[in-house]
């Protein structure tokens, strides 16, 4: 057994090896998941993540200096396919089965499958996928040349992206807010009841719905419904605006959604639920996408019939 063991891993390292390598690490994943109690992991906040980041960065970074066999199948194309494949699996059951426990099947429950996004399985493959796309990127960065320098910025583009969406979510923050006719409103409660305010308050002016005609065959429907707001800071008028589904309000690193308004049974309404959402780490992703894109725009525009896709 030992000699077998021995010989599956002193030979080529290839698929098989990488689907054994990411299938321990997901099963620690989730046995780590079992050992906590099945609850979801608390993503660290500012400025533990950062630390953690540039510890697991500089770690990648002495890691691809290494010129060894075992380095370069965690740089390669077979560990590649493998974690995105485990990665891209995790995220279809999170997309297929309910995300809430009251909503998702037992069996769902007891394998941990109804918070997959915050699970440690789903954690532990990003972080072999990041592993792979770091020792990948950093080793292509050691040479020279317009092929490596493209692939290089492709897959650093993509590191970032999914880097900062990973250790960025402890920053983010999604909240609510009630805002009603003739009242000003700073106050936003998360979804575990927390407390809050923006740095700015809010003013509702007016709301108002716009239903479909009768014609229409969509009576009392509504068309459109906005609230007109005026964005107050120190108590004082700022400035006038209009929030509408689709038209958010952006102050601040604030991103305000009108998502919701409350009917009267007289057709009226005075008040209107407003989405507070904060995120710190989006200009990172938007620059990892950016990155990512001009990777990829280069490589094409380079050789159109053979991109540089091979590490």
């Amino acid at each position: 057994m030992g000699g077998t063991t021995k010989g599956f891993w002193s030979g080529d390292l290839g698929y098989r090896q990488a689907a054994a390598a990411t299938a321990g690490v997901v099963a620690a994943g989730w046995g780590l998941q079992f050992a906590r109690g099945g609850g979801a992991i608390i993503p660290p906040s500012w400025p533990s993540n950062a630390v953690f980041l540039a510890l697991f960065l500089g770690w990648l970074a002495l890691l691809s200096r290494s010129e060894g066999r075992l380095v370069a199948w965690l740089g390669g194309v077979p560990f590649a396919l493998v974690s995105m494949l485990v990665v891209g699996l995790l995220g279809v059951a999170g997309g297929v089965i309910p995300q809430a426990p009251a909503q998702s099947p037992e069996w769902a429950r007891a394998l941990g499958l109804d918070h997959v996004f915050s699970g440690a399985p789903f954690a532990v493959a990003l972080l072999l996928l990041l592993t792979n796309l770091g020792v990948a990127t950093c080793r292509r960065m050691r040479q020279h040349g317009p092929k490596a320098w493209f692939f290089s910025l492709n897959h650093a583009g993509l590191w970032i992206v999914i880097a900062a969406a990973m250790f960025g979510s402890g920053d983010m923050i999604r909240a609510r807010m009630i805002l009603v006719e003739g009242q000003a409103e700073a106050m936003v409660v998360d979804a575990a009841g927390r407390q809050g305010y923006l740095p700015f308050g809010l003013f509702l002016q007016r709301f108002y719905v716009e239903q479909y005609p009768e014609e229409t065959g969509r009576p009392g429907a509504p068309k459109r419904f906005a609230a007109e707001v005026t964005v107050l800071r120190h108590n004082q008028r700022f400035e006038d605006v209009v929030i509408e589904v689709n038209k958010p309000l952006r102050r601040e690193g604030w991103t305000l959604y009108l998502t919701n308004y409350d009917l009267s049974p007289n057709g009226q309404t005075n008040q209107c639920l407003i989405e507070a959402v904060r995120d710190p780490w989006l200009p990172a992703v938007y620059t990892g996408i950016f990155l990512m894109l001009g990777g990829a725009v280069a490589m094409l525009f380079r050789n159109p019939f053979a991109p540089c896709l091979q590490p």
